[in-house]
């Protein structure tokens, strides 16, 4: 059988966590297919892509077809249906927009896949599986009705499940979606309880599989000089709530027991670029006196590998307002770092486990609490380091699921 795996940008050698995941998933899952075919929905002109991959790529996937007009009115039924459920509010107009927006997008790659398969006589030996449960997932969908032996099946992680993360807290053609696709693969067993809590009628199509990061050769150690030392890893995106630790931070100078260094890295694109100056004016702004504040920008993975190795750390936060499973977060703790996370999405298991979990909206006194138990406490320190090392080893050994991934796999392409 051949794989289309409908994904962003994974080609291109990114770092970011469709990168991360989604390698991992496709180097376990190698043995199964005949052939696996990358469709990035993003452009890859002037973009090197990873070197050593085994797959095919398809780089002409955004070239206009005519074919998707005709598609768009011989399919506009479903974006009849979907309008005709919206809510009267104050997001109707917007809701109405992205609904529209999202029916084209899945219009266009149902026009494409369509003759792709056609053209590569794929039709009864393909499966199709979207990373993301996004807005174009629909069009992959729509082809079971042409080729009723299609299995199509999604991935769900954040944005892309969470329907609080989108205005008028709605996500297009979820209803409909779910109704047709065969499996969705969901990174965190919170995600799990959320899609059964608002749709149960399909928790059977609902599959858990966790990320996979490898084991580590070395834990990182904790700080002896008197410095209690911080890190965030993310994306600079307002949801990750910098700002608001940044905040945080300034309070928590005004009384802390013990000096405090600060170290954020990531910024992507070009919003998150700007985002991350934002970060940097804010922190000018703020004035630390006795704190310092750092923001190491965008790194490599090697570099990334490296700080990890090389560095002491004594805590890692995460202070998301919404959260799938956050793969900096896991990969923290494969190192024995204790972790401190706000009890949202993939956060609440992690931090329930750890027993180190904040309120959304959490006070500089409650952050607080948690560092400088660390910082004092040695017995409760190495308790927490324990605890993020075992959650790892029990949830994202990647030698552990990379055989259970395959299983999964080959469970939804061959079913019985």
């Amino acid at each position: 059988m051949n794989l289309i795996v409908i994904c962003s940008d994974y080609p291109v050698g990114k770092g970011n966590a469709e990168a991360s995941l989604l390698k991992f998933q496709l180097n376990s899952i190698e043995n199964i297919f005949k052939n696996i075919i990358l469709l990035p929905t993003v452009s890859l002109r002037k973009k090197d892509v990873i070197s050593g991959l085994n797959h095919t790529i398809i780089y002409n996937f955004r070239r206009f077809r005519l074919q998707s007009f005709f598609d768009f009115f011989l399919n506009i039924h479903y974006l009849l249906n979907d309008i005709i459920k919206i809510k009267i509010n104050e997001y109707i107009i917007f809701s109405i927009f992205n609904s529209f927006t999202a029916y084209l997008k899945s219009i266009y790659l149902y026009s494409f896949l369509k003759n792709y398969i056609k053209s590569q006589n794929l039709n009864n030996n393909v499966a199709i599986y979207s990373f993301w449960f996004g807005d174009a997932t629909l069009g992959a969908i729509m082809l079971k009705k042409k080729y009723p032996s299609l299995i199509v099946f999604s991935g769900a992680h954040g944005y892309d499940l969470f329907e609080e993360r989108h205005p008028g807290n709605r996500i297009p053609f979820r209803q409909v979606s779910l109704n047709l696709i065969d499996k969705v693969i969901v990174c965190s067993s919170e995600g799990i309880s959320y899609l059964e809590d608002r749709y149960n009628q399909y928790k059977n199509k609902f599959k858990l599989v966790n990320s996979g990061v490898r084991k580590k050769n070395k834990m990182v150690k904790s700080s002896k000089d008197g410095i209690f030392r911080i890190l965030t890893l993310s994306r600079t995106d307002p949801i990750k709530r910098l700002a608001y630790l940044l905040k945080s931070l300034k309070k928590i100078e005004g009384f802390s027991e013990f000096k405090i260094e600060y170290c954020h890295i990531g910024g992507d694109h070009k919003s998150g670029e700007q985002e991350l100056q934002k970060l940097k004016k804010l922190s000018k702004e703020l004035n630390f006196k006795w704190f310092k504040v750092k923001f190491l920008g965008k790194i490599s993975d090697d570099e990334l590998n490296h700080y990890f190795k090389n560095s002491i750390i004594d805590v890692f936060l995460n202070v998301s307002s919404s959260e799938g499973t956050c793969l900096s977060l896991v990969e923290a703790m494969s190192y024995s770092i204790p972790v401190v996370v706000t009890a949202v999405g993939g956060n609440i298991s992690i931090g329930n486990i750890s027993n180190t979990r904040l309120n959304v909206n959490f006070s500089p006194y409650e952050l607080y609490e948690y560092l400088r138990k660390i910082n004092n406490d040695k017995e409760y320190r190495e308790k927490l380091k324990s605890n993020s090392y075992k959650y790892w080893f029990s949830n994202h050994n990647s030698e552990t699921l990379s055989s259970e991934i395959n299983d999964i796999f080959k469970m939804i392409c061959s079913p019985t």
